[in-house]
């Protein structure tokens, strides 16, 4: 059974090996995520060396993601762990003054501002719960609300003060430049707060000739109250549920995340779901029910994309986990989504003739739709159409291969296009038919602007034979 909706999974020391990232790949990943927050240059660089050995060796080609870490506040990366009891008095600083008091190391702790007695800190994605008793330079005193066990490089959120830290700091410049080293297709930038944001970044690309794609994670209210802005000046949003759950109203999340899915696919743009999506599995073989229902929910509002963290990193079935985010989406794709993307403005003509394509396709009861592509940019078009058959899109161009990887519906192939079209297209139906074991009489909805000598596109109806 085709899979439309793409898998996303972060490489930790769970899974970092070739051995292992294959076998995620043949359970359904689309993506490898390196998360810049633990992962280090050298990290990034094995991983983009392990995802470059195997594209040579598959057909759907292997996308890499690297994710900033950004302005985040994080516990230091110390040994050991701290055990915190409910009524506890804890000490949040920059340096160890006192041994004889519970204290916990945290980053850049002298930049949050507007702290207020009474206020309520979170460490370890709201796992635990502080509440602030005093406020000292570089030392806040807190009551332990919910007992818990805190280690190092962990998140610690301040609901309702500032950081005064820019979204792209000198360390995420510094692993972008390392990323682009190393061919990343996606940058996703942590706490995109602004369109200026997401401009700083697309400046700093400005002279790649492979441009990754650009998505903004949404991690609180600032960067929710200019989503509209945030989402034309990217190639599509996250939702980074972990600090948005507790940025802004937990509660409120379901509501948060279906509405920048809409956001985005209405402005024919791209969408991850991420965050705790089968959290349980980190130390269990079986996801809960509730589990399965948030990942069939978001397929349901019709996400490009769901991205795993803890669970390929350090989780104890990584492989599991893929399997399983794979089977829910494959079962939830038989039902309708929302069909946010019905209310996508189109641009151009090739908006329009994209959308055609897609609606030809169920008017004639097409097998799948083929699409031959240069940039990507008609396969991408259609990819938003949310076609419910598969979509076979063939580049001759590596990074436009890669970078297809993300695409909802797309299955993103290699091929070396000829000056005569026609051998062109003979050649992609025999990769159909000897690689993908497609068999018998099919029909294809055929799109390509390489028809004519002028680029023109077109859409042809044609059979597999």
């Amino acid at each position: 059974m085709h899979k439309r909706t793409k898998i996303i999974a972060t490489i930790g020391p769970a899974s970092k090996s070739l051995e292992v990232i294959h076998k995620l790949y043949q359970n359904g990943m689309n993506v490898v995520r390196v998360n810049m927050s633990h992962a280090s240059a050298q990290d990034l660089n094995d991983i983009s060396q392990i995802v470059s050995k195997l594209n040579k060796k598959i057909k759907s080609s292997i996308g890499l993601m690297i994710d900033t870490q950004g302005p985040e506040i994080r516990t230091s990366n110390f040994k050991g762990s701290i055990i915190l009891k409910k009524g506890d008095v804890v000490t949040l600083c920059s340096k160890n003054k006192n041994n004889k008091s519970k204290e916990v190391l945290v980053e850049n702790l002298s930049y949050v501002k507007g702290l207020k007695l009474g206020g309520k800190i979170s460490l370890d994605n709201g796992q635990i719960d502080l509440k602030i008793k005093k406020i000292a330079k570089e030392r806040i005193d807190c009551s332990v609300l919910d007992a818990g066990v805190i280690a190092g490089k962990k998140h610690v959120n301040f609901p309702g003060a500032t950081v005064k830290l820019p979204t792209l700091t000198s360390k995420d410049k510094k692993d972008i430049k390392e990323g682009l080293k190393c061919g990343v297709d996606f940058i996703a930038l942590s706490f995109a707060r602004t369109d200026k944001d997401l401009k700083e970044l697309t400046s700093l690309l400005k002279r790649e000739k492979n441009k990754p794609e650009i998505f903004a994670k949404i991690e609180e209210q600032q960067g929710m109250d200019n989503i509209d802005e945030i989402t034309k000046h990217s190639d599509g949003l996250l939702v980074a549920r972990g600090d948005l759950g507790i940025e802004t109203d937990i509660t409120n999340l379901p509501y948060v995340q279906r509405k920048m899915v809409r956001v985005a696919l209405q402005a024919g743009k791209k969408c991850i779901v991420a965050t705790q999506l089968l959290e349980s599995m980190i130390t269990n073989p079986h996801p809960t029910r509730a589990e399965v229902s948030d990942v069939a929910n978001a397929v349901y509002e019709g996400a490009d994309a769901l991205m795993l963290s803890a669970e390929t990193t350090v989780g104890d079935f990584p492989i599991k986990c893929v399997k399983y985010v794979s089977d829910i989406a494959k079962n939830a794709e038989r039902s309708e989504t929302l069909h946010f993307e019905n209310n996508v403005k189109h641009m151009s003509d090739w908006h329009t003739l994209a959308s055609t394509s897609v609606k030809l396709a169920k008017r004639i009861d097409a097998d799948a739709i083929v699409v031959l592509t240069r940039s990507g940019f008609t396969a991408k078009l259609i990819s938003s159409a949310r076609p419910r058959v598969p979509v076979f899109a063939f580049t001759n161009d590596r990074s436009t291969q890669n970078k297809l990887s993300m695409a909802s519906s797309l299955e993103n192939i290699y091929l070396n296009f000829k000056r005569d079209h026609e051998k062109t297209i003979a050649d992609a139906f025999n990769i159909l038919k000897n690689d993908y074991k497609l068999r018998g009489k099919k029909k294809f909805i055929v799109i390509s602007g390489v028809f004519s000598d002028e680029y023109a596109d077109a859409i042809q109806i044609r059979f597999l034979k």
